[in-house]
């Protein structure tokens, strides 16, 4: 009995039949994980590039609004807005999935922010030529109140609080522009923000906020405004 045990000892020491399956079983979740991370990193990464691309889009179309005859002021009007708005699920298709996947209508899953900045003279001379923040006071002269970004949101940018001078390399925020726009100009402002879920392993992973931010002198007018006629509350002027 003892040397029958042995000679099965030996036989599945040198028994290597079932070797491969035991390196693919082995191996199998490594390479899944690989794979799937994989493809969820580029996916952020797309998205990161189509937010980009929205936020140029929208701060190109609404910074090219001609005036009217005679003035030197533009208006964009609420359909505008939403012009702009739609043209982003042209621009990102992704929104139409992400939708779904939350069970809820693609306009609900991107905020998009506009805002008009006017800057005004506050003092006559400035030490440095290259950050006049101290020359000028950057007011907010209409903004929107948010296709999914209530007022209180952080792509806001609220009706008579100035906006502050920051570094030119901070992160967006509802309250600041960067110091290298000041001057006797004005600028409208796009604020674009999407929250991307990982499509695998949400449960366990974070969600990460793309935040994106335009700044475009208008084109053909010294300002662009906001016209309130047949305005649905996307937009306020201040």
């Amino acid at each position: 009995m003892r040397e029958g045990l042995l000679l099965r000892i030996r036989r599945f020491r040198s028994a290597d039949a079932g070797l491969a399956a035991v390196e693919l079983a082995l191996i199998l979740p490594v390479l899944l994980i690989l794979m799937l991370g994989g493809i969820q990193v580029v996916t952020y990464i797309s998205a990161v590039r189509k937010i980009e691309r929205v936020v140029e889009s929208i701060s190109q179309m609404i910074s090219q609004t001609k005036p009217p005859d005679g003035s030197t002021v533009a208006a964009v009007t609420a359909a505008d807005l939403h012009f702009g708005f739609d043209a982003a699920l042209v621009l990102f298709p992704y929104l139409m999935t992400e939708g779904k996947r939350q069970n809820r209508p693609w306009s609900q899953v991107i905020t998009i922010n506009y805002a008009g900045i006017k800057f005004t003279p506050v003092a006559t001379t400035c030490t440095d030529s290259g950050d006049q923040s101290a020359c000028y006071r950057a007011d907010v002269v209409w903004t929107s109140t948010g296709t999914a970004q209530p007022a209180s949101g952080d792509a806001f940018r609220p009706c008579g609080t100035p906006q502050i001078a920051g570094a030119n390399d901070a992160a967006p925020s509802r309250t600041t522009l960067p110091r290298s726009l000041f001057g006797p100009a004005a600028v409208v402002v796009i604020d674009v923000m999407f929250a991307f879920t990982p499509t695998f392993g949400a449960r366990y992973l974070p969600t990460i906020q793309i935040a994106r931010s335009a700044y475009t002198q208008p084109r053909y007018a010294t300002l662009v405004d906001y016209a309130p006629s047949d305005n649905d509350r996307i937009a306020i002027k201040c």
